[in-house]
């Protein structure tokens, strides 16, 4: 049995944590029968301001660069602490620029609960809010992430150092996000029969395509190209090999691509595959 929360802290929109929740009771199954992998026993999502919003980003990040600078394995030098810690204060004007560009973001809140959180007037500035099939295919795209959370559970996380622990730098964005948007356009298909594609349907507001046109400008919106490529990675390597074989990047933190199989789908596939079958021929000892 699932447990949804869906929490409406802005106190403003009743009727979309409603409409949230019903999608997730909805989106639920579809998910584990599209992806292979279980929705977690308990999924939040919380309805929030920007402000809040922007302070949720702000503390993702520092939760992850605590967690790297505890972690001995990295051996980080002060040198290089003091420099990350420098980055991310001058980086605090990301989440200011793209507050009215993301619908809603997955991490880990501060309880270690993974969570969504959705400022309503993102939805209002992206053009969303009015288009039920666009509420969906957000609130599934947000649910794939939390069964993605489950699965790589203390197998490999969010970094500030990728390559110092062994991924390319990208390898973690384009399998997640690739995934999801897989996924999501799948499990659109199977509820609507046709895959949706939010951007598609959305009126976006002036200051959505100013702020569009800033992370353009400064090259923030680089994130939305690990995206393409991520979703091209994930679609041939799932057909090329299924589900069950590409779910193994969740509990191999050997698995996720290298730089140059993320544009190459066919070579990932083949290692996926790979690994696959030496489980398969290992013996299993009582």
């Amino acid at each position: 049995m699932i447990r949804f929360t869906v929490l409406d802290e802005t106190r403003r929109h009743p009727d979309l944590a409603e409409q949230i929740s019903a999608v997730l009771h909805t989106a639920a199954p579809v998910v584990t029968q599209t992806t292979g992998l279980a929705v977690p026993p308990d999924v939040r999502f919380r309805l929030i301001t920007p402000k809040e919003w922007r302070t949720a980003f702000r503390h993702n990040v520092e939760r992850i660069m605590t967690r790297d600078i505890a972690d001995a394995d990295l051996e980080l030098t002060p040198k290089e602490i003091t420099q990350i810690r420098r980055a991310l204060k001058i980086g605090g004007i990301v989440p200011v620029l793209l507050w009215p560009l993301m619908a809603g973001v997955t991490r880990e809140a501060a309880d270690g609960q993974a969570e969504t959180v959705i400022a309503p007037r993102t939805l209002q500035h992206a053009g969303m809010d009015t288009s039920p099939q666009c509420l969906t295919q957000i609130v599934a795209h947000e649910l794939v992430h939390h069964a993605q959370l489950a699965a790589r559970a203390g197998v490999w996380a969010e970094t500030l150092f990728a390559e110092r622990r062994g991924r390319a730098p990208h390898a973690g964005p384009a399998v997640v996000e690739g995934h999801a948007y897989w996924a999501d356009r799948e499990i659109t298909t199977r509820l609507y029969g046709a895959p949706v594609d939010a951007a598609e349907h959305a009126r976006p507001s002036r200051r959505f395509r100013l702020h569009k046109a800033i992370t353009d400008i400064t090259g923030l919106s680089r994130a939305g190209t690990h995206c393409v490529q991520g979703l091209r990675l994930i679609t041939q390597a799932v057909e090329a090999t299924g589900t069950d074989v590409v779910n193994q990047v969740w509990t191999d933190a050997s698995l996720p691509p290298t730089a140059e199989e993320i544009t190459a789908p066919d070579t990932w596939a083949a290692r996926l595959t790979a690994a696959s079958d030496t489980r398969n021929h290992t013996p299993q000892h009582s």
